[in-house]
Parts: C-alpha cells; sequence; structure tokens
C-alpha cells in the first residue's frame, strides 16, 4: 500500500473502471432486460443483440482495437438509448481511453435509466471529481451511501470530496462514519490529521498521524504527513531525521526533497538544503522544478553564481518560474 494518503486525497488518478458494473474485459452479465419484441421503441437491446455487441467490443479491447470498440459501442447506445447497461459498457470504455467528460455523461444516462446501484453512483461520484465537479461528485457519494450503507469506502471518499470543498465539520462526520465500519483504516487517520493540519492543530495532527503509522508504517504519504505535524509543532530536528531515514526511493521523491530542505532550511542549514535538492535533480535530470528548486536554496546560501547556473539550467527544461528568475536578476 503506497501513497494512500495522497491518492484518497487526490482522487483524480484514481482508476475508477474498476468500480464499473460491467466491465469490459469479462463476460457479460446475462440478466439483461429484454425489449418487448411488440414495441420497436422500447429503446432497450434484447438479450442476444446485447450479447453480441458486447462480445464484439471483448474483441476488440482485446486487441486494443479500441476505436473500433468504441464506434460499436456508440452505434449501439444510438440504436438502444435506454439499454443501462450499454451505456455503463460504454463509460467504462471512455474511462480506459481517458475520456472522463463522456464517460461521466454514460454513467448518468445509466443511473436515469435505472435502477440506482452502489457501484454506478460510486463511479460517477469520482468521475465528477476528476472533471472538476467535486459537489457534484459529494452527491454521487450521498446516494451510494443511501443504496448501501454498510460500505466503508464510501464515505472516507465522501470525507475526501468535503475536505477538497473546505467542509471540515463534514468531512469530520463522514470519517466517523468510516471509522466505525473499518477502524483499521490508516487513510482515515491521515484525513484527520490532514483536517487537524489545516484547523493548526498540529498536536491532534501528530497523534492521528501516527495511529494511521501503526497500521502503515513505511507509506511515504503517512511519513510527510508526520514530518508536517512536527515541523508545525517546532521540533524540526525530529521532522529531519524522520525525512533522513527514508530509504534512497523515497527519500528522491519530489515533495519529500521539498520538505526536508524547508526542515533544513528553516533551523539556517541553507547549503545543506540545496545538497539535498541538487542530489535529487542530478537523480531526475528532466525536473526542472527541482533544478529551479535547487537554485532558489543556493541563493539563500550566497552561492549566486551557481544559482544562476541552475536556473539557467531550470529554464531550458522550460521552467517557467526560473526565467522569470533570471529576468529579474540586476
Amino acid at each position: 500500500m503506497t501513497g494512500v494518503v495522497l491518492g484518497i486525497l487526490a482522487l483524480a488518478g484514481l482508476g475508477v473502471a474498476g468500480y464499473a458494473v460491467w466491465s469490459i474485459l469479462q463476460e457479460p452479465i446475462p440478466q439483461t432486460p429484454v425489449a418487448d419484441p411488440n414495441d420497436p421503441d422500447s429503446g432497450m437491446a434484447e438479450t442476444e443483440s446485447i450479447e453480441e455487441i458486447l462480445g464484439a467490443v471483448q474483441v476488440y479491447v482485446r486487441e486494443e482495437e479500441f476505436d473500433s470498440a468504441q464506434r460499436v459501442l456508440e452505434e449501439a447506445v444510438v440504436s438502444y438509448p435506454a439499454d443501462q447497461e450499454l451505456r455503463y459498457a460504454l463509460g467504462d470504455l471512455y474511462l480506459l481511453t481517458n475520456q472522463a467528460a463522456p464517460a461521466y455523461e454514460q454513467y448518468l444516462a445509466g443511473i436515469e435509466i435505472g435502477p440506482e446501484s452502489w457501484n454506478a453512483h460510486f463511479t460517477a461520484g469520482t468521475i465528477a471529481n476528476t472533471i472538476g465537479n467535486p459537489e457534484i461528485a459529494a452527491g454521487h457519494y450521498n446516494a451510494a451511501m443511501r443504496l448501501d450503507p454498510s460500505n466503508p469506502e464510501t464515505p472516507l471518499y465522501l470525507a475526501a470530496i468535503q475536505q477538497k470543498l473546505n467542509q471540515l465539520d463534514e468531512a469530520k462526520a463522514s470519517l466517523a462514519i468510516a471509522g466505525k465500519m473499518n477502524p483499521s483504516d490508516a487513510r482515515i487517520y491521515a484525513m484527520r490529521a490532514e483536517i487537524a493540519l489545516r484547523e493548526n492543530k498540529a498536536t491532534i495532527a501528530l497523534e492521528q498521524i501516527r495511529k494511521a503509522r501503526e497500521i502503515e508504517q513505511n507509506d511515504l504519504g503517512l511519513i510527510l504527513i508526520e514530518a508536517r505535524a512536527l515541523k508545525r509543532l517546532r521540533q524540526t530536528e525530529d521532522a529531519i531525521d524522520l525525512l533522513m531515514a527514508l530509504p534512497m526511493e523515497q527519500a528522491m521523491n519530489p515533495d519529500a526533497v521539498t520538505l526536508l530542505a524547508e526542515c533544513l532550511g528553516s533551523v539556517g542549514r541553507f547549503d545543506d538544503a540545496a545538497s539535498r535538492v541538487m542530489d535529487a535533480a542530478d537523480r531526475q535530470q528532466t525536473n526542472g522544478a527541482l533544478r529551479f528548486e535547487a537554485a532558489l536554496w543556493l541563493q539563500r546560501a550566497g552561492r549566486t553564481n551557481e544559482a544562476i547556473a541552475w536556473a539557467q539550467q531550470a529554464a531550458e527544461l522550460g521552467e517557467a518560474r526560473a526565467k522569470a528568475w533570471l529576468e529579474s536578476l540586476p
């Protein structure tokens, strides 16, 4: 389990297709509503037609012929606009091909056709947040909770949205629900810690994040939250020790590098901060942001010529801030 906190709070990077009602990479669900043969306007495909359509789509997807799969499903939805399974299948395909906005449209259409389900609302909520509509996402998560109040994921994701909307009291209430259902979930304590930091309650944040780390000791996201809480409490040396103890792969994470540099800088160790960022930048040659960050720490350390050289490298990599900084020099 890696990046558990950063993932749950960002949400945008989540592969939501895994929560779909129907997966285009598996066998079609046989319980498809059958249209009345005497009612050609019913809008639902007959079972045989649905199975043929989805079977063809599966072949295209397995062969990675996504354009052909999309064409077949889009034509099917035009022919059978009231078939819920086709709507979700097309939504899943859009997700698979990184087309989040039309995926949401298909899930919304499927939900309106009915019947509603936890899966559909949960997926729709996650897509809605991905395309920048957190308020709509919250509505879907609330509907998902109504349909299946026993699933601990729903209040957890709702809390993340509420936190994003700065509805901190509501987020705490959602986390309380999630905590009762799944008290061993590190994400719950991590999100409580994040909320406490927002409320400038660093002692509570440290208490909560350490509970999370009892469950997921080596998760980088949790370690960074603990370091931030320690820094907020002015226990900076403890934060530095925590970050310096990271294994190399985690230590080179840009967020970890930046936080360690901030901690070192806050106790006057500008040269050490610069060295840490320079080392990380050398290991990530195309990261212009890190090279510019190194330039700023070099400037603070009084090493102006080196700072200019590093800023020039960052500007060559397309870092706009570095270019602006260089132009601002006398």
